[in-house]
């Protein structure tokens, strides 16, 4: 009996003199551990610099889009109970909204201000005017009862060289 005693504890001692050696990390398997990690982290930042300017384009077309909604409020509100209009709704013929690009401007105003995101054509440090809001009216009939009018805002994405914007659409008819 007392011989399966002494050779489980010499195979326990054995076991335990083979693992004693290797107990830690050897410099390899760390270098090796801290590149892989390092890789990990650059391809994360590669990410979250995406996703920043992924944001950053979505909030600019807020903004646009809340630019042009403000300006179509303020032309389907103007007061037109005569047929001689506002001038912001005669067709000047400048333009026609149908033959020019999605982010080029339209015809009014006839110098087109950039405007921030608060609407106003005064750059602060906050919010620097990065928006150009413009329109364009069309005459629907020969009797001038009611037009067509599409307002486009757009922006420069500068890391691109390329305009960005939106264009809503709506009808105006006299208020007879």
């Amino acid at each position: 009996m007392t011989r399966p005693l002494a050779s489980s504890r010499l195979g326990a001692a054995t076991r335990a003199g083979r693992l004693g050696g290797r107990a830690g990390f050897t410099m390899v398997e760390v270098v090796i551990a801290s590149a892989l990690l390092g890789f990990s982290m650059i391809v994360m930042f590669g990410f979250h610099s995406q996703a920043l300017r992924a944001n950053m384009n979505a909030r600019r077309l807020t903004d646009c889009t809340y630019l042009a909604q403000t300006q179509m409020e303020l032309l389907l509100s103007m007061d037109w109970a005569s047929a001689a209009r506002p001038s912001d709704l005669t067709n000047s013929g400048a333009v026609d909204a149908d033959a020019v690009g999605m982010n080029d401007e339209l015809e009014w105003p006839t110098a087109p201000v950039e405007v921030n995101a608060l609407n106003s054509a005064s750059p602060t440090t906050m919010s620097p005017a990065l928006y150009t809001v413009t329109w364009d009216v069309e005459d629907m009939d020969a009797s001038a009862t009611w037009v067509r009018l599409r307002v486009r805002c757009t922006y420069e994405d500068s890391a691109f060289n390329t305009r960005h914007g939106t264009t809503i659409s709506s009808f105006r008819y006299r208020d007879s």
